[in-house]
């Protein structure tokens, strides 16, 4: 991969022959077996940067076998994606966040980036279709980890990968990444403060980090700090005010360059599917008190663009 240290070339290297590296699961080998048995697609041609599309054909059965074989991999978080005539829709249409921030206005073009918490991959594959240089993506979920192979089988791209590692385990601090993307995970740090300087350590002087977030109202001073689950998620330890996030990363010596509008996430946006047939949104809310089933307010989410001061 183009414009990464010698250093990052060697943690790659060793999920090159294994892309689970020392991990252990016991439903690995049949992940396997499920890559191995995906039908080739003909014909095939890309397009990942309107959607993530990979047009080609299959015969009937082919089609039939390769549905059957990406349903095994439910639950889909992170989608759409299409395949063949094959709709993977995920519980997330997370082209509406892609869409959120392509409104930032930031050049990827010839980009390094860095994608902690990535999910099954699908904006490191929205990235490349915005021209960027190498995508390297961090995953420990070893389920999103194979819908990323399963999706990189067919579209054979060199320019992105997937490791199953966390940025907190990480050996190298080299710093060669143009932008660092952190979406959806900063209210599942214990240390929030930590997590913004760990992306910096790997940020180049003049790059950014481009966090996606949670955002309280600022009634709640600087942070909502559940007393249980969120929207029955678990581990949201902290969700911070503007006043927060300013302050966070005041504290952590780094600058806020752009900040969007709070968005407030919907049914539409999140929903439960056939790729994805469990809980969702919709089971997080009470309808009658406008707030979440736990009583607080419902989530809203926010971009920001945050730069080294010393820059």
């Amino acid at each position: 991969m183009l414009g990464i240290s010698k250093n990052w070339v060697k943690v790659l290297n060793k999920y090159n022959e294994n892309p689970y590296g020392t991990k252990k699961d016991k439903r690995i080998d049949d992940w396997h077996k499920i890559i191995s048995s995906l039908p080739k697609l003909e014909s095939t041609k890309i397009d990942l940067k309107k959607e993530v599309l990979i047009s080609g054909s299959w015969n009937d059965q082919e089609r039939k076998k390769a549905k059957e074989l990406l349903l095994e991999l439910i639950p889909w978080r992170k989608g759409p994606f299409v395949i063949g005539d094959i709709f993977i829709d995920a519980e997330w249409r997370s082209n509406l966040k892609w869409e959120r921030f392509l409104e930032l206005h930031i050049d990827l073009s010839g980009k390094t980036i860095l994608d902690v918490g990535s999910g099954n991959g699908y904006y490191g594959f929205r990235m490349l279709g915005q021209g960027a240089e190498s995508v390297i993506c961090l995953e420990p979920n070893l389920s999103h980890l194979t819908q990323f192979i399963a999706i990189n089988h067919i579209v054979q791209s060199k320019q992105i990968r997937m490791i199953p590692e966390r940025i907190e385990e990480l050996i190298v601090t080299d710093k060669c990444f143009d932008l660092i993307f952190s979406m959806g995970v900063l209210y599942h740090q214990r240390k929030p403060e930590e997590h913004l300087k760990l992306l910096s350590s790997h940020l180049k002087e003049e790059g950014s980090i481009i966090l996606e977030t949670l955002i309280a109202p600022e009634e709640y001073g600087e942070v909502l700090i559940p007393e249980g689950n969120y929207t029955n998620m678990r581990n949201v330890w902290f969700v911070h005010t503007k006043t927060g996030l300013e302050k966070l990363a005041k504290n952590v010596n780094l600058n806020i360059s752009a900040i969007s509008s709070p968005c407030q996430t919907t049914t539409e946006e999140q929903r439960t599917t056939s790729w994805m047939p469990f809980k969702s949104l919709s089971d997080a809310l009470n309808t009658d008190s406008g707030l979440t089933i736990e009583g607080l307010p419902r989530p809203e989410r926010v971009f920001l663009v945050l730069n080294k001061k010393n820059f």
